[in-house]
């Protein structure tokens, strides 16, 4: 069991190291831009896999119009707002607030299936808000009028990745994981075709393509991957504690790469943050 731990904890570095990567792209290109390379890529090297795993890359009607709003929104909006908020703000900021995701995703199942949270679920979220909101203050509460812009891109972000998730849920009945994001990917390249024009790369060198490579193949194929394995060995509830190693694996790499360092009170609202997560997702 110790080596699914192992995965699902490198998982977990891949995807905190993905806003480090992300941080490094956005001095190149827009995030339309980024996007579209990214994704291509992933794509690009999902097909394969499917094809393998599933024996087939069909696309079935069913199950069609969530697939497209996966497309829209996981793959294009959520993309464009990740990378639009790291150019205004730190990658340590945009990974702690990545944690509100499961948050997200319940408050808008909340709304669309009528899925219901608890008193002690409603608690967490406000205590992890609480905490993300003296990262963005510095500690400073009273100057919420002041706050970056990049975090409220990202907050954006993960509101949009909680309408992904419902779409999802409703796809599932029809894809496996692996063929969602597959098809959930083509349909976002596609929709990004009308900008083509529009896109451009400059200053091209080593370090933006093995960023680039990084986010679409390891943060994308290859940490879906070891999650679909860690879960199925080890369960979604115990797989999901793992996340709350992202934000910390994000200020590492953070650290050492971008020379990102956070404040007293920076740490202590990260803190409170995973707290409100762990209380969140505890059964």
């Amino acid at each position: 069991m110790s080596k699914y731990y192992m995965l699902l904890l490198l998982t977990s570095a891949l995807w905190g190291g993905n806003f480090v990567a992300s941080k490094l792209l956005v001095a190149h290109a827009s995030p339309l831009t980024l996007t579209f390379i990214r994704w291509t890529i992933a794509v690009l090297f999902l097909f394969p896999i499917v094809l393998k795993k599933e024996r087939s890359v069909r696309l079935q009607t069913r199950g069609i119009v969530p697939l497209i709003a996966m497309g829209m929104s996981g793959v294009v909006l959520f993309n464009v707002f990740m990378f639009q908020a790291l150019r205004y703000t730190s990658a340590d900021h945009v990974g702690l607030i990545s944690t509100l995701n499961p948050m997200a995703i319940a408050l808008v199942a909340y709304v669309v299936y009528r899925d219901k949270l608890t008193l002690r679920q409603w608690v967490a979220m406000i205590v992890s808000l609480i905490g993300v909101l003296i990262v963005m203050t510095h500690g400073q509460l009273h100057r919420l009028a002041d706050v970056n812009i990049g975090d409220v891109w990202m907050i954006g972000a993960v509101i949009i990745w909680g309408v992904y998730s419902a779409c999802a849920k409703a796809v599932m009945t029809s894809y496996s994981p692996l063929a969602a994001t597959f098809w959930s990917g083509v349909f976002g390249v596609i929709g990004l075709l009308p900008f083509l024009s529009s896109f451009s790369v400059h200053d091209v060198n080593v370090s933006f393509s093995l960023a680039l490579l990084y986010t679409s193949v390891g943060a994308t194929v290859l940490a879906m991957f070891l999650w679909n394995v860690g879960v199925k060995r080890v369960g979604a509830t115990t797989a999901g504690m793992f996340l709350n190693f992202n934000p910390l694996f994000t200020a590492l790499f953070a650290y050492i790469l971008l020379g990102e360092t956070l404040t007293p009170p920076q740490w202590i609202g990260s803190f409170v943050t995973i707290a409100g997560v762990i209380l969140f997702t505890k059964k």
